[in-house]
């Protein structure tokens, strides 16, 4: 037989077009049978024309048990997983809900998830810029742009597919973005849902940013962290934050505010200190209290007061000048009584 001999799909026997043909472990399909495969086999090289028959036997059943499924939570914006609650399963579809069930997708058990790997996939795209000969010169140290996209590997216990992979986004996810923490918490979601306790996340660490700064933990330790107020989840119940937020330290002493101005309450009564001293202001005058009585020395002795001037006793007596000397002037005698001590003549 010829290379280009006509061949015959050993499937639905009709003939296989130029380039149409898809090889099998012991036959031919042409290209519209191999449509109707599950988009996640991908074993049909090694596969047998008579388990390819089986395969699509089964393929059929599963588009008429869709006409029963009844999706009652979405995830996802790109490709979707609908679930259905009451009967325990889901379908992955690129699909809306007005035509979900095109191209017959899959309907998995939920108990036939054995485990799913969720991992991020990260693509580096270095910067550059034009120097001022227009040539376009790497930035020292260099920069890149970090973009990741976030997978789901799924290990399923299925008689015609044993594994598949969806990737959640269609379009770049920056790093430390609103969008990369979208998209890491729908992942979770859908993995709460379709594989609770049965899956494993990545350790999200930002090692650096675009310009290899060293960055925190986006996701671990308390940051400042943009996204901290809650967020109404798209894809099912409103959701809290799934990072953390700040707790308050019940041992933590309260901070002073070197700017803030004392409040003054109108209504405060004051408080007095039994125990406090009364203060001495060295600046203050003495206030006379007219009111008040003088008090007795107790220890008998007069105080006097080095700054208080002399007053006059309106009732004392004058001295008498007796007691000063003079001079006799018969015998130049010094006296000091009214008469001379020496002849007996009298102070004149």
């Amino acid at each position: 037989m010829g290379l280009f001999d006509k061949k015959f799909c050993d499937i639905c026997g009709n003939k296989i077009g130029l380039l149409g043909n898809r090889k099998l472990e012991d036959g031919n399909m042409c290209k519209d049978c191999a449509g109707l495969l599950s988009p996640f086999f991908s074993d049909r090289r090694s596969s047998t024309v008579d388990e390819i028959k089986q395969q699509l036997a089964y393929r059929e059943q599963n588009r008429q048990n869709l006409n029963s499924f009844n999706a009652d939570r979405v995830f996802g914006e790109d490709t979707k997983f609908y679930i259905d609650s009451a009967r325990g399963c889901f379908i992955v579809s690129r699909y809306s809900r007005n035509d979900w069930d095109r191209r017959n997708p899959d309907i998995i058990p939920l108990s036939a998830v054995a485990g799913c790997n969720f991992k991020l996939e990260e693509n580096r795209e270095e910067e550059y810029y034009e120097n001022s000969e227009g040539e376009s010169v790497s930035y020292n140290p260099p920069r890149f742009t970090v973009t990741y996209d976030f997978v789901l590997e799924f290990t399923v216990n299925h008689q015609f597919f044993d594994e598949f992979t969806v990737t959640l986004n269609d379009s770049e996810i920056l790093e430390a973005s609103e969008e990369f923490a979208k998209y890491y918490q729908l992942a979770m979601n859908i993995l709460n849902t379709v594989a609770p306790g049965k899956f494993t996340a990545p350790n999200i660490n930002m090692g650096y940013n675009a310009y290899n700064q060293p960055q925190g933990n986006f996701y671990g330790q308390p940051q400042g962290n943009p996204y901290s107020q809650p967020q109404m989840n798209p894809y099912g119940q409103p959701q809290g934050n799934p990072y953390s937020q700040p707790q308050a330290n019940p041992y933590a002493q309260p901070q002073a505010n070197p700017y803030a101005q004392p409040q003054v309450n109108p209504y405060a009564q004051p408080q007095v200190n039994p125990y406090s001293q009364p203060q001495v202001n060295p600046y203050a005058q003495p206030q006379a209290n007219p009111y008040a009585q003088p008090q007795a020395n107790p220890y008998g002795q007069p105080q006097a007061n080095p700054y208080s001037q002399p007053q006059a006793n309106p009732f004392s007596q004058p001295q008498s000048p007796a007691a000063s000397a003079w001079i006799c002037p018969n015998c130049n005698a010094q006296n000091t009584g009214n008469f001379c001590c020496s002849c007996g003549a009298q102070k004149r």
